[in-house]
């Protein structure tokens, strides 16, 4: 029987969710109304740098959480994760709500943040239920 759970299986997906989300930040978010340069998240974005680091810190814990359940001790791993996860989602949000000239990569960025606070989510609601 593997030792994969349900709750290991949650954090390793909000995990890589999260990783590709940092990823998406260099991906083009952005083309203004005249010039040919593309914007990535990472670009736009002031201090990028610090979503990034928050939401490299949820995923590197869910994953250390769902490799080795006993490496962080009693530390709720999946509830800090589902608090910090959702940085990502805001930043992303924000730059679909200012400008209607958006470029594949907001939209990956947006999918992938998304998806890593529903699984983050999933996996606080399945740790708290043991």
């Amino acid at each position: 029987m593997s030792r994969f759970g349900a709750l290991e299986r949650l954090e390793s997906l909000g995990a890589v969710l999260g990783g590709l989300w940092c990823g998406a930040l260099f991906l083009p978010w952005f083309r203004p109304d005249g010039v040919d340069v593309a914007l990535t998240g990472a670009g736009l974005i002031d201090s990028a740098w610090l979503p990034l680091v928050i939401v490299a810190v949820a995923s590197v814990l869910l994953l250390v959480d769902a490799v080795s359940p006993d490496g962080l001790g009693s530390l709720p791993v999946p509830g800090i994760s589902t608090f910090l996860m959702p940085i990502g989602l805001f930043y992303t949000a924000l730059f679909l709500l200012a400008d209607d000239h958006l470029r594949y990569g907001a939209w990956t960025a947006l999918g992938l943040s998304a998806a890593a606070v529903l699984f983050a989510g999933l996996a606080w609601i399945t740790d708290r239920r043991g």
